[in-house]
């Protein structure tokens, strides 16, 4: 009798399994397929224009409602707003070749969204977990398939629109920043008069692909899971300033640095002597620039030991800025999808980004109130206005 691998005997059960669902579905009437789909029809769900949430939490004024909601009050978000819009209106996504093209002149029919509503869906979809079709469909008054092409084409637009926002950039700081960021961890250890920041690691869960040697790329032996990994280094104002993005989870945190990081951090030691506080994951080599920090203190002068102990809690910093990317934004603690037409890739440098977005406009970062809660002017931003009066006076 042959005798059969466990290969080939998955995937004839695998045959039989989908034939059989296959039957089940073509037993189901019209009815009863409607019945099993997952999203919201148009007839039982609002309008986005008259009576959606969203609309109402927008033109209700209340920060608090907004800053929950999509992670901007309503001042920062008019400023945002303002540099999003002339994009959006004068692009559109083509479902012909997926991409964005732009848009005909001719064109005046109402879109679905304004500018408004799709910026917020953009910061919403980042600022929730779960089904789209269930939650984002309700707040903002979309069917299904419209709302995933809203998100495609929003978060491109958004992407290109904050990549020329100083305060969004990820960029190396100038001599200025330098300074103002070593004199503030100084103000908090003295002995790290040298450190301007941290860097750690971030591992986002991935799911597997669809073929053994891609999944390979992502499968980290340590933890027995597949991840995209991150680097992030924080300064003492919350701000992402040194980063790479979107890495196979199987490659580890001293190679990943090695492509790109450690040469703009040792530029910045050789030009002013700063230098950045890391952890054990980044001792492979020896690098001046790096200070690291590990569990137990070093066998010598007591100096020496209390000066381990500091570099160790200026690493919390780090610490703190991996939680707010992963509170900020819970979308993407969920696990990424596989895909190869860089859908992940536009994700993730919008979220990094966002991140610098609303740390510089809006404040709400442990970095920033740990480190730096005594320079309140630091992003020359004017005094908050007072409770809104009339909401078209930002717009």
């Amino acid at each position: 009798m042959p005798s059969f691998s466990k290969a080939a005997t998955y995937l004839m059960y695998s045959s039989v399994m989908d034939d059989e669902d296959a039957t089940f579905k073509s037993r189901l009437s019209p009815e009863d397929r409607r019945r099993r789909d997952r999203r919201i029809p148009r007839r039982a769900n609002l309008s986005y224009y008259e009576d959606s949430p969203f609309k109402n939490i927008f033109d209700s004024g209340d920060d608090q409602a907004l800053l929950n909601l999509t992670g901007l009050d309503h001042h920062t978000f008019s400023k945002l707003l303002g540099i999003y819009q002339p994009h959006y209106s004068s692009f559109t996504w083509c479902r012909s070749f997926k991409s964005v093209r732009r848009l005909k002149i001719c064109s005046r029919r109402r879109r679905m969204l304004d500018a408004t509503g799709s910026l917020g869906l953009v910061l919403t979809w980042f600022r929730t977990k779960g089904s789209c079709t269930r939650n984002l469909q309700l707040i903002f008054g979309l069917t299904g398939t419209p709302m995933y092409t809203w998100l495609k084409f929003g978060r491109r637009v958004l992407l290109f629109a904050l990549q020329k926002v100083d305060s969004a950039k990820i960029s190396a700081p100038s001599v200025q920043e330098l300074h103002i960021y070593m004199s503030a961890v100084a103000a908090k250890y003295p002995r790290m008069n040298v450190v301007w920041g941290a860097m750690d690691g971030l591992k986002l869960t991935f799911q597997k692909a669809n073929n053994g040697i891609k999944q390979n790329h992502f499968y980290n032996g340590w933890t027995h899971g597949h991840y995209i990994s991150c680097i992030f280094v924080f300064a003492p104002d919350g701000r992402i300033r040194v980063c790479i993005i979107n890495c196979p989870g199987s490659m580890h945190d001293s190679t990943m640095a090695q492509y790109g990081v450690y040469h703009k951090l040792e530029q910045l030691y050789k030009d002013h002597g700063a230098t950045v506080v890391v952890d054990s994951a980044f001792s492979r080599g020896a690098y001046p620039f790096l200070i690291k920090s590990s569990q137990e203190d070093p066998a010598g002068e007591p100096e020496a030991v209390l000066a381990h102990r500091d570099a160790t809690s200026i690493r919390q910093l780090s610490e703190w800025g991996m939680r707010m990317i992963q509170a900020q934004f819970p979308r993407v603690t969920e696990p990424i999808q596989y895909e190869v037409k860089g859908e992940r890739r536009i994700i993730l440098h919008l979220m990094v980004l966002l991140y610098n977005f609303q740390t510089a406009e809006i404040g709400i970062n442990q970095i920033l109130n740990s480190f730096m809660h005594d320079k309140n002017n630091y992003y020359g931003r004017d005094e908050m206005p007072g409770p809104v009066a009339n909401l078209h006076d930002y717009l």
